[in-house]
């Protein structure tokens, strides 16, 4: 029989190589660093192989897989985190301009305040898949945006269904043909943003700032309490209700183009309509109650009771009106 502390010696051995053995099979176990601040390196596998990677500017870390291992409020500027997995990610306020997040993985990652200009957020061109439907899953529901800087990102095909974007800078960004059910945009700053053929379904959208933007064939059944439409386009976009009643209660419309629009019993009181392009718009059981419908082109507008207006082909602000 061996004496005790030699038997204790050889079975501390004997620990240490099975997790070696473990380690190099590409096992880890991911440890809350003592310090509290995740933000310096992290070691991660890929491939059975063991990597570091040190998250500061321009830092690769292409397929990290660092679920619940980063707290970062930094400089992040140009890091590559493409396929990176960064669910429940603490990044509040974290500076992620011109940063490559395509098909990152940010399940409930908390990124209020973050900068995100100009980062990569969409699938590489070409690539499609039947889940995401050529479309991207970066931010699925509970993913927080609230107050971040999203200014000319492209955001095309996007799924971001239930993702809070309150406040959120959304200038010149690219969300044709998003999905934005279910998320939260009030007083979201959207000036010239484009989000042709966009899905809004039950959208909060109350004083978000769109004027200028392209909403040309896309699906609003949002709720867009003075909301700033002013000059938007609006071709071809379906405004109705689908249940309950989405109110756009004084929704700003000043000048936007809503031609050939269904706004069938969509709710407009109080609606700013001034100068608003309405031909070929249908307007059958909407609700005009209060609102400024001074200066509009009409011409074969489907009216709230049923009858059309005439023909005005040279979009001329005929006196002809609902």
């Amino acid at each position: 029989m061996l004496p005790r502390r030699l038997s204790a010696v050889l079975m501390a051995a004997i620990a240490l190589v099975v997790a070696s053995s473990a380690n190099a099979g590409g096992v880890t176990t991911p440890q809350e660093p003592r310090s509290g601040t995740w933000d310096r390196v992290h070691p991660y596998a890929v491939g059975g192989a063991q990597r570091t990677c040190t998250l500061t500017r321009g830092a690769t870390c292409v397929g990290a897989r660092l679920a619940g291992k980063v707290k970062h409020h930094g400089d992040l500027r140009k890091a590559n985190l493409r396929r990176a997995d960064l669910r429940f990610a603490d990044l509040r306020g974290a500076n992620l301009a011109g940063a490559d997040l395509r098909s990152a993985r940010l399940a409930r990652a908390d990124l209020r305040g973050a900068n995100l200009k100009g980062a990569l957020l969409h699938h590489a061109p070409r690539v499609r898949t039947r889940k995401s439907n050529g479309g991207v899953r970066n931010f699925p529901a509970g993913a927080n945006l609230s107050g971040a800087n999203l200014q000319g990102t492209t955001l095309s095909n996007a799924n971001l269904r239930g993702v809070n974007l309150t406040h959120a800078n959304l200038q010149q960004a690219n969300l044709s043909g998003a999905d934005i059910s279910g998320g939260d945009l009030r007083y979201a700053a959207m000036r010239s943003a484009v989000l042709v053929g966009a899905t809004a379904i039950a959208t909060q959208m109350d004083w978000a700032d769109l004027p200028l933007a392209d909403l040309s064939r896309a699906r609003l059944v949002a709720t867009m309490t003075y909301a700033n439409l002013n000059a938007a386009n609006l071709t071809d976009a379906d405004l109705s209700p689908a249940e309950g009643d989405p109110y756009k209660y004084g929704t700003d419309l000043t000048g936007a183009n809503l031609n050939r629009a269904v706004l069938f019993q969509a709710n407009l009181t109080d609606a700013n309509l001034y100068d608003a392009d309405l031909r070929l718009a249908w307007l059958l059981k909407a609700n005009l109650s209060g609102a400024n419908t001074l200066a509009v082109i009409w011409g074969n507008t489907m009216c709230p009771n049923g009858t059309s207006t005439a023909a005005n082909p040279r979009g001329i602000h005929s006196v002809n009106s609902c």
